[in-house]
């Protein structure tokens, strides 16, 4: 029997790592490769703020996995895989018993809601392509159902958009956003002064991976689009009408019906059952340079999964 090859996840990093297998090991007759998701689609994570916003058609963030890999040998099953045998080399799904001699570990991560309350009831997530459609059809609602509304109140509320986290996926959801805004305003005929975008995050400057200058010219490029920043904010709870926000030590609750969530990520359920696997931080797994798991030669992670900081370095890749 040759060797079989079991991918976990057809994000960008098991994609990528499934389509150069292939092309190193198209003349290895005995070597299977097997790619395994839940979807039977890759999504473009990166892009999911312009679904949400109306910019791009949502089958332009959607890619069959058939088309992805037509002409390559690459075995593609659609499952759920619920656990991993790392002893008998088994991953286990909905449908069936996947036998491995090598493993990748690619399953990416998952919106992580830090225990605050109703982050998982009320927010709006934007990290699936089911996600962005869903955030797409709230919008639409929220102004549909504002037009008819005779409360100024409650028509503020609907028209109030809450963006929790100012990293790179909160400034873009807010920038498209406020792109959108004028035309659905437009098309409604409400007026661009009746919305309010808010960008809130805990730190002291917009998406902190940046340099401190690209930040301050980011942030001024959001305010001059009419998007409020605020910044060492802290978020408290939200509900299904309101978000409650902590900053200068006092707590205000404001109305909305829209909270957006893009404050942090966890590894995916997968990873952070592994735990016989030696696992940093949130439940990421420690590898060597090869990406290979410390201890398990046969398994390697690669993308949101792995931990790795190389010689004389002091952070993580």
């Amino acid at each position: 029997m040759g060797k079989r090859i079991v991918i976990l996840g057809a994000g960008y990093a098991g994609v990528l790592t499934a389509k150069k297998l292939a092309k190193r090991l198209r003349k290895t007759e005995d070597v299977t490769i097997t790619l395994i998701d839940k979807n039977s689609y890759h999504t473009m994570l990166t892009e999911l703020h312009e679904v949400a916003a109306g910019r791009v058609d949502e089958a332009s963030v959607r890619i069959s996995l058939e088309r992805i890999f037509a002409g390559r040998r690459v075995e593609l099953v659609t499952d759920t895989i619920r656990s991993v045998d790392y002893t008998a080399r088994q991953v286990k799904g909905d449908r069936a018993v996947y036998e491995y001699d090598y493993l990748v570990l690619a399953t990416g991560s998952q919106p992580a809601c830090f225990g605050i309350p109703g982050v998982e009831e009320y927010s709006w997530k934007l990290w699936s392509y089911q996600d962005a459609v869903r955030l797409k059809a709230h919008i639409l609602d929220c102004f549909r159902r504002a037009v008819s509304e005779s409360d100024p109140e409650e028509k503020k509320r609907l028209l109030t958009f809450y963006i929790a986290g100012a990293g790179f996926t909160g400034a873009e959801m807010a920038g498209e956003l406020a792109e959108w805004v004028p035309i659905l305003c437009e098309e409604f005929g409400l007026s661009r002064s009746e919305v309010e975008i808010v960008a809130f995050d805990l730190l002291d400057r917009v998406v902190p991976t940046f340099p401190p200058k690209l930040s301050d010219k980011a942030q001024r490029r959001m305010e001059k689009m009419g998007i409020k920043v605020m910044l060492k904010t802290s978020l408290t709870g939200i509900n299904k009408h309101s978000v409650e926000l902590k900053r200068d030590g006092e707590t205000v609750r404001y109305p909305t019906d829209t909270v957006i969530w893009t404050a942090g990520i966890e590894c995916a359920d997968i990873a952070k059952d592994s735990k016989e696997l030696p696992q940093v931080g949130r439940a990421r797994i420690q590898t060597d340079e090869f990406l290979r798991v410390e201890g398990r030669e046969e398994v390697f992670v690669v993308g949101d999964n792995m931990f790795y900081v190389p010689k004389g370095e002091d952070m993580p890749v």
